[in-house]
């Protein structure tokens, strides 16, 4: 049974901090400077602070300041705008030649059909994009041009694509050249399905090593396949695939020293986030990680505010350049717009950086990702699959501390859709909402068992146990307005069965926790939302030991002479 203890509802600079069962005040840790203002040019990232200097006083602390990618905040950074591409445009290409940007994506006016096409577009510093005026620049009479990759080897641009958009043939991977990345000539059939995990012909990436053997990561309908050549046009598969168990694509090849990396998409529950991969020899790969290193952060990734998107559920088409000491990532967002990810640094350091990728203390999720120095989620499904600690557990009769800085970003609706032959591709579609909504797991010891405060819109805060699957009703904690869009700090005491919580110093409420969650060991704390951008800062935990009693001091008799 879940029992409402007390609720502050004083106001102002005097409310109190929690009081522990000893009377003594539990005052909140203090957290780092703010993070800078979101919104990297491509000059770097946003500054991350540093990690704090006490990380040592604290059972479980994390800064998020190793994460790797902060996403532009003017993105998405190009969208369709043309009849050509009226239902997608994906797979760019991005090469820096002579002080310009210049990109190479496949656009169509249906998901299905052989109308995909190969467009161009130019742009001074990779952010503000100009469509070539004769798009699309290749297309074929009754046959799709898609799933584009274009490289440049030894001065010549070479474009490698499918013919497959989503057609009863079982497609194939052609092959053109040009010099000048416009007029594209010697359209020839270098790959074909011979295997028999060999379904359909996607997605391709493609790098020319230094020994100017050619690399190619080509994904079929999920099995990822390899093949090698000597000179770009005759190619030798690998017999067996060499990236499987998942549905994903659109993988960008790179080598980084010794090691072959491919960004790629990854299917979980129907939505795709952005991996990556390493390899040795392009045959035995591992996935760097736990989590994606692009997931779910801006609301225009699941096409919220865009009219012209219909797909809820895409991170794809990572495509990498360095330039000036930065890694650039160009992906797509929900099928349709591009966005940027910059990398503060050189793709050697990148790739030094993902031997210890962010999250190393986090449960593996699917849901979890860092962006700009912060912990971003904005999956539902983390309701049932909370964001929590590898390794770090406590007893639930412990005095512990948790403190964070939490950011309610945007909240979503989503609405069924049809999936028409035309292609809405998920069947959802999302819309801006202001029904925010974070959750704070405080115990949790499995998907089933878990207690959390939640807060919302209308800045109420709420306690519920979920015991056996089934969820408490909620109880009133307190009034705070920790979802209006602005960071905030919060702190919540465990002190045996007692849960106080504060935020921004300011008590909320305190609530105790049944006997389930109390008399338990191996419990953790979590995080989760529903249908909300959240950013999570500064997590830590600390336990909390009863202050020893102050000695009593005795008068002394007075002496006597």
């Amino acid at each position: 049974m879940v029992r409402h203890i007390t609720s502050e509802r004083t106001s102002g600079r005097d409310r109190p901090a929690c009081i522990g069962a000893t009377g003594i005040a539990l005052i909140a840790i203090g957290s780092s400077i703010l993070r800078a203002a979101e919104g990297p040019s491509l000059s770097g990232q946003a500054a991350a602070a540093p990690a704090s200097s006490t990380r040592a006083a604290f059972d479980f602390f994390d800064d998020f300041s190793d994460g790797l990618w902060t996403k532009h905040a003017a993105n998405p950074v190009m969208t369709r705008t043309e009849p050509w591409e009226t239902r997608a445009i994906c797979e760019p290409s991005v090469l820096y030649e002579n002080g310009l940007f210049k990109m190479w994506y496949m656009g169509s006016r249906t998901s299905t059909g052989y109308n995909a096409a190969l467009g161009y577009a130019t742009s001074p510093d990779g952010l503000a994009w100009t469509k070539h005026p004769d798009n699309p620049i290749l297309s074929e009479p009754n046959e799709a041009v898609i799933r584009t990759t274009v490289i440049k080897h030894r001065g010549i641009y070479y474009l490698f694509a499918s013919d497959h958009q989503w057609t009863p043939e079982t497609g194939v991977i052609n092959r053109w050249t040009s010099r000048d990345g416009l007029r594209w000539t010697g359209k020839t059939t270098i790959l074909r399905p011979s295997e028999p995990w060999e379904k359909h012909f996607h997605n391709v990436g493609v790098v020319v090593d230094d020994n100017g053997i050619w690399h190619m990561l080509y994904t079929t309908d999920g099995p990822f396949g390899y093949a090698h050549s000597r000179d770009g046009l005759n190619w030798t598969k690998h017999k067996e695939p060499v990236i499987q168990g998942f549905y994903g694509g659109d993988p960008y090849l790179t080598k980084i020293g010794e090691t072959f990396y491919a960004w790629h998409s990854r299917e979980h529950k129907g939505h795709l986030r952005i991996y990556c991969a390493a390899s040795p020899d392009m045959i035995r790969w591992r996935q760097v990680g736990d989590h994606p290193q692009i997931g779910y952060s801006q609301p225009w990734e699941r096409g919220i505010g865009r009219s012209e998107v219909w797909w809820d559920r895409h991170l794809a088409d990572a495509e990498l350049l360095e330039h000036n000491g930065k890694v650039l990532m160009y992906y797509g967002g929900a099928q349709c717009p591009f966005g940027l990810a910059v990398f503060d640094g050189s793709f050697a350091r990148l790739a030094q950086r993902m031997e210890r990728p962010p999250l190393m203390q986090w449960a593996p999720s699917h849901y979890a990702s860092v962006d700009g120095g912060s912990l971003r989620i904005a999956d539902s499904q983390t309701e049932a699959e909370p964001i929590r600690p590898r390794d770090f557990s406590f007893d639930g009769r412990e005095r512990r501390a948790l403190t964070f800085r939490l950011r309610c970003d945007a909240a979503y609706r989503t609405e069924r859709v049809p999936v028409d032959e035309g292609g809405g591709a998920s069947g959802f579609r999302c819309h801006p909402s202001t029904d925010r909504c974070a959750h704070v797991i405080v115990r949790y010891a499995d998907a089933d068992n878990y207690a959390r405060c939640r807060a919302e819109s209308g800045d109420r805060v709420e306690y519920e146990e979920k015991t056996a699957g089934t969820w408490s009703k909620p109880v009133v904690v307190g009034q705070a307005p920790a979802c209006d869009g602005r960071w905030h700090e919060w702190t919540i005491t465990l002190d045996g069965a007692e849960n106080c919580v504060e935020v921004d110093g300011r008590v909320v409420g305190t609530v105790s926790s049944s006997s389930a969650f109390v008399n338990r060991t191996g419990l953790r704390f979590g995080f989760s939302v529903r249908d909300t951008f959240v950013s999570l800062d500064d997590v830590r935990m600390t336990r909390r030991l009863a202050p020893e009693p102050r000695a009593g001091i005795v008068p002394r008799e007075p002496v006597r002479r």
